[in-house]
């Protein structure tokens, strides 16, 4: 494997990296990732580089990269809606392969933000063929409720509260003293995730193409999200067929600060991906 530093779109404005596998069986395929929250191409705790090291090893091209006004990379029209100028610098990746590297098809995604960006940039770009969606939008379901009264997690919360109420603990929260780690978790859950009636049309839509949907849970989505059977609850009026792949993974958190976490992150997406995209 060898990383490419790269710079593509106006003005070269746009910086990322560009894991290139040195097998020559190597197929016209790559992975685009997109910028989780306000973290720079590497991703939270390096996992984005950590992907794309192992995808190299099975093939598969990785572009990461920073989107406009994130890490090195420069915002063309500050003025315009995030919405438009991430789009246009997702396109700017993608035209940036296939012209110089002579990529044919296109897997993009990412953790949250990321998620619902490629998510929604899918929708509308028929050389998009997958779309990796890491702890993306979650809706909350009756066995989700059931799950979640019957779990230790709420029982800890329950009792917290309790503690609270009663007087035997309380809590301070100083602001400005907020770890880095609290403050990147912060910055990535309180995003605005898809409506689901919107997710549904957008679903609709890609499995029409043909799409292959990749969706990955972790732990730190209990909030809404607590067992794997819960998903096709989510969208019952939704014919997934061939096109979906489902993989929850309980024991990890949102960001995974830990290495084996993240090594079982990246296991389960690159064999996912090598063997559906091959």
């Amino acid at each position: 494997m060898k990383n490419i530093a790269c710079e593509f779109g106006e003005n070269q404005r746009l910086k990322g990296v560009l894991s290139w596998p040195t097998d020559e069986r190597r197929d016209k395929m790559a992975l685009i990732l997109i910028s989780a929250g306000f973290t720079a191409k590497m991703g939270p705790h390096r996992v984005y580089a950590e992907l794309a090291r192992s995808l190299a090893a099975l093939g598969v091209a990785t572009l990461r990269f920073d989107l406009g006004g994130i890490g090195n990379s420069q915002t063309l029209h500050p003025g315009q809606a995030l919405e438009v100028r991430t789009k246009h610098d997702i396109q700017n990746a993608i035209a940036f392969l296939q012209e110089q590297h002579g990529i044919e098809k296109f897997v993009i995604g990412g953790l949250c933000s990321g998620a619902e960006d490629a998510f929604h940039y899918a929708a509308g770009d028929a050389r998009v063929t997958g779309v990796l969606m890491i702890d993306p939008h979650a809706y909350k379901t009756r066995m989700w409720s059931i799950r979640n009264v019957a779990s230790r997690r709420f029982l800890n919360r329950l009792i917290h509260k309790v503690l609270r109420v009663i007087g035997i603990i309380k809590v301070v929260r100083d602001e400005n003293a907020v770890s880095d780690v609290e403050g990147l978790e912060s910055s990535l859950i309180n995003y605005c995730y898809t409506s689901h009636y919107e997710s549904t049309r957008i679903l609709k839509e890609l499995i029409t193409r043909d799409v292959h949907l990749h969706y990955v849970y972790t732990g730190g989505r209990a909030a809404v999200f607590n067992h794997k059977r819960q998903f096709l609850n989510m969208f019952k009026g939704v014919e997934f067929g061939r096109n979906l792949t489902l993989d929850y993974i309980p024991n990890i958190e949102h960001t995974q600060v830990f290495e084996e976490d993240r090594q079982e992150l990246v296991t389960v997406i690159s064999q996912r991906l090598s063997a559906i995209h091959s």
